[in-house]
């Protein structure tokens, strides 16, 4: 894969103060010994709770489990895939949560049919577009256009990540106490038939500083208070991989632009270029 494709910026991006955040801070690839652990063999399935069961992933503060980095195919064709980022010790998490709204907005100069360029400083090779369905709030769900082969030719598809509460699949205040998680799930349909059931948790680290943990069952989706099976989701051995190396490689990058965006960003209008 090619971590470091970078797609053509159109005239108007490349015009914007931001695009240096494109130019000038380049995507590094991960440790050697890091991508073979992505790279490694599929754990046994019977190791990973089932989708329905999706509870059991969430840990007390300081715990762990056995499958913090790892992914899986089910016998029914499902799939599981689950990545785990030490964030840096001084990075204030706040940025990093700035930006994960920051981003769905539009620059006031981003043309129309070109995409989002605030998405795609975050991963030159994949990113597309980002942003809230009602251009408010991702109380309607957040649309992305990506791909995920780093570059290497693979389509870039349109994504719905919908919110629904965990508290009607079996989440409780204490869950959420001793784990550190809040009340809002998503899920993501596509522009073909499937579903994914997805999670991402930031939260402190009992050395100090915040890491990131992540889990997406392929093929599952909540419906009427059920985690259900959606049979036609595609998924693969080499799709799970493909999935791992993006969502570490980005967030790693991630780091290293995110303290400079801020200072010049977070204070400028929502739609400064």
């Amino acid at each position: 894969m090619s971590y470091n494709t970078m797609q053509e910026l159109c005239p108007e991006e490349k015009a914007m103060p931001l695009s240096k955040f494109y130019y000038d801070y380049p995507v590094h690839d991960l440790p050697q010994e890091e991508k073979d652990q992505l790279f490694a063999d599929p754990v046994d399935y019977r190791k990973i709770p089932d989708a329905p069961h999706f509870l059991d992933w969430f840990t007390p503060l300081g715990e762990y489990t056995d499958y913090e980095s790892a992914h899986c195919m089910f016998p029914d064709g499902s799939g599981f895939i689950s990545t785990y980022i030490r964030l840096p010790k001084d990075l204030d998490v706040k940025k990093i949560f700035w930006y994960l709204n920051w981003l769905n907005f539009h620059c006031k100069s981003q043309p129309e049919g070109t995409g989002n360029i605030r998405y795609k400083i975050w991963n030159p090779a994949d990113h597309w577009d980002h942003y809230f369905i009602n251009w408010k709030d991702k109380s309607e769900g957040i649309h992305t256009t990506e791909s995920l082969d780093l570059g290497e030719g693979d389509r870039q598809y349109d994504t719905i990540r919908h919110p629904y509460n965990m508290r009607e699949y079996g989440l409780t205040q204490e869950i959420m106490d001793r784990c550190g998680v809040g009340e809002m799930g998503e899920y993501e349909t596509f522009d073909f038939e499937g579903a994914h059931l997805c999670f991402g948790q930031i939260r402190p680290h009992p050395e100090g500083g915040f890491e990131r943990r992540s889990a997406e069952w392929i093929g599952w989706r909540p419906e009427n208070g059920k985690i259900v099976r959606v049979e036609k989701t595609p998924c693969s051995e080499e799709y799970l991989k493909k999935v791992a190396y993006h969502t570490v490689l980005e967030w790693k990058h991630l780091t290293t632009f995110i303290d400079d965006l801020y200072d010049e960003y977070s204070k400028l209008p929502n739609d400064a270029d």
